[in-house]
């Protein structure tokens, strides 16, 4: 009897610890973040610099293709980014009201140059292991690309997100994009955010 009642409360304590996993004591549920999110406009990064992004995330991972443009209407796409990797949610953000903490892992890196001027920036970064050219992707995991260092120098993103409607939000960015440390986690949201598909 003793032996059963052990197991019982072992079996219980089990119970309990899964189900505090991630997401289920936060704010934001994987769940809510479940879906394909796109932006609802052509987003200004400055300098003339514009990009669309489109995520697709299940409960415990996420892609993203964020693409590059060199006009305000999003016509003249330059290039392609796509990032695929897990994600965890970790704890509501003491900064933020109703966002939440996110670990956002960088599994794989992929570029793809869409003009020529690109692609020969890319060969010239020493960017991927191959020769780049026109519309074909590259993974650039090792190597890192531009703004996207190698995964083994960044491995994670510490952001924040927020659900409000049909709309997610994540953190703004700094500066000098660099998120890869938890203290480099945003403390407010950006100001444009993808929209449920």
């Amino acid at each position: 009897m003793k032996t059963s009642l052990r197991l019982l409360a072992a079996l219980a304590t089990l119970s309990a610890a899964c189900a505090t996993t991630q997401g289920a004591q936060t704010a934001v549920k994987p769940q809510e973040l479940a879906g394909t999110w796109d932006s609802a406009t052509c987003e200004s990064i400055g300098n003339n610099n514009y990009i669309q992004r489109h995520f697709t995330l299940t409960e415990n991972t996420w892609t993203l293709h964020l693409n590059a443009f060199g006009d305000a209407q999003c016509q003249m796409k330059l290039f392609t980014a796509r990032v695929v990797g897990p994600y965890t949610l970790v704890q509501d953000s003491a900064a933020v009201p109703g966002a939440t903490e996110g670990n956002f892992g960088f599994g794989e890196l992929y570029m793809t140059p869409h003009v020529q001027p690109l692609a020969d920036a890319f060969q010239n970064a020493k960017c991927g292991s191959g020769t780049w050219k026109v519309g074909e992707e590259q993974r650039t995991t090792d190597t890192g690309c531009l703004f996207f260092r190698p995964t083994s120098a960044c491995g994670t993103d510490h952001d924040i997100v927020k659900v409000e409607g049909n709309q997610l939000f994540f953190g703004q960015r700094p500066a000098d994009n660099d998120m890869c440390a938890p203290q480099k986690r945003p403390a407010a949201l950006a100001a444009l955010p993808v929209v449920r598909r």
